[in-house]
């Protein structure tokens, strides 16, 4: 997760002035497991995402069904109040709020992305910010998720390597339990999230704007990092995978002694019953 911008910006405001022209700052925010955008695009009806949020000029603020916004163009006073605006729209709230923070320097020759990470735009085109709006909430979902899989993958670590070392599994049902539903919770928030190899749908209209697109996706690495986070995700599936497996049989290998020792209880006490207590009497 990043929470500061890729290049130096003025602290308070979102809004500065370089010398090759205007700067923007822009902040994607993951608020929860989904937002009900329903209402906020024009004319209040319900649009593929991202969809547009009504705010006071200059800012422009995009939502995403998934859970994300993004803002740009906000000092934090007035970020903190278009969050809270959202607030019961949010189902799931997050503990902690994964983001992406971003300078956009408008004015620019041709879109793309300079050495310093700064985003080059032409103009402030409600279409050129959609597409940054994609990347930054992708990047900042994607920062998310590798939070959740690297917390899975600490806590089924242990289990791991006490099975590698020695040769089975020495945790008790209950702890073992906990840790693989720590780590399904993970694994199934995390394959219900946003693809990040999908195109944003403003595409379909614009299409001048896919090498912005593909720019931002190769800045923000979307598609090596939901690779490799699909890689994870698969290794933690079949983890759990193996460790239930082991559990079953530990408890399938408890019942067969159980019913063993029930079967000598049984046969000592008929032995007792038809030899040793005729011989007594």
């Amino acid at each position: 997760m990043q929470e500061t911008p890729r290049a130096a910006k003025h602290p308070g405001s979102g809004q500065t002035t370089a010398a090759s022209g205007s700067l923007l700052r822009a902040r994607a925010v993951i608020l929860g497991e989904r937002l009900d955008h329903r209402g906020l695009g024009p004319g209040g009806t319900a649009m593929a995402d991202p969809v547009p949020i009504a705010a006071p000029a200059p800012i422009s603020a995009f939502a995403f069904r998934w859970g994300a916004v993004v803002i740009f163009g906000a000092d934090p006073t007035e970020e903190a109040a278009l969050l809270a605006a959202l607030g019961p729209r949010i189902t799931n709230p997050g503990d902690s709020q994964a983001e992406e923070v971003a300078l956009i320097a408008l004015g620019a020759e041709r879109d793309g992305v300079d050495a310093e990470g700064v985003i080059q735009l032409c103009d402030q085109a409600p279409e050129r910010l959609a597409v940054v709006a994609d990347a930054l909430a992708k990047s900042a979902a994607l920062a998310q998720q590798e939070a959740r899989i690297a917390d899975a993958l600490d806590r089924l670590e242990p289990a791991v390597a006490d099975l590698r070392a020695a040769g089975r599994l020495r945790f008790s049902s209950r702890a073992l339990h906990r840790q693989i539903g720590h780590a399904l919770s993970a694994h199934s928030r995390n394959l219900a999230r946003v693809e990040a190899a999908d195109k944003p749908e403003v595409l379909w209209d614009h299409p001048e704007l896919e090498r912005l697109h593909a720019r931002l996706a190769d800045e923000y690495e979307l598609l090596e990092r939901g690779a490799i986070l699909e890689r994870k995700l698969v290794w933690i599936g079949n983890t759990i995978q193996t460790l239930l497996s082991l559990l079953q049989a530990k408890r399938a290998l408890g019942l067969e002694a159980a019913v063993v020792a029930l079967v000598g209880i049984e046969v000592a006490f008929t032995l007792y019953e038809h030899v040793i207590r005729p011989l007594w009497h």
